[in-house]
């Protein structure tokens, strides 16, 4: 096996991602609370743990107007597509809520029935330390 990023590493690439599109999407004054969210065990086809985790980073998007939350909604579409990022799913409008691919990490923002939204990013599986675990 190859090394990868760190899990430290690749954190940092998911909350970089999910601070460059809340700064496209949303209005100044807005502002983020940590959704939190443990970390994930990576599985391979067996579903047997492969030792690798993935990064997950979520937050609530408060202090916004949520009554434009499908103009939120369409700004992160286009800041995806002038990223490089690849619409995978858009369920609305029967549910608020879409995801996006890009270098095997997947950003996804969806809102509660009340309108409250959340938006998150999930990296590619990655060694704790960069490096796979020797097998001694």
């Amino acid at each position: 096996m190859e090394s990868s990023l760190s899990f430290d590493q690749a954190r940092t690439a998911a909350l970089n991602e999910v601070h460059a599109a809340v700064a496209a999407v949303f209005p100044a004054g807005y502002k983020l609370a940590d959704d939190f969210v443990p970390q994930l065990p990576c599985t391979d086809v067996s579903d047997r743990p492969t030792g690798q985790v993935h990064a997950s980073v979520s937050f609530w998007v408060d202090s916004i107007d949520r009554t434009r939350n499908n103009a939120y909604f369409d700004a992160l579409a286009r800041w995806w597509t002038d990223n490089g990022w690849k619409l995978e799913v858009d369920d609305r409008p029967k549910d608020l809520f879409m995801n996006a691919r890009r270098d095997d990490y997947l950003m996804g923002m969806q809102a509660t029935p009340e309108g409250r939204l959340n938006i998150g990013v999930d990296s590619p599986c990655a060694w704790p330390d960069g490096t796979p675990e020797s097998k001694s």
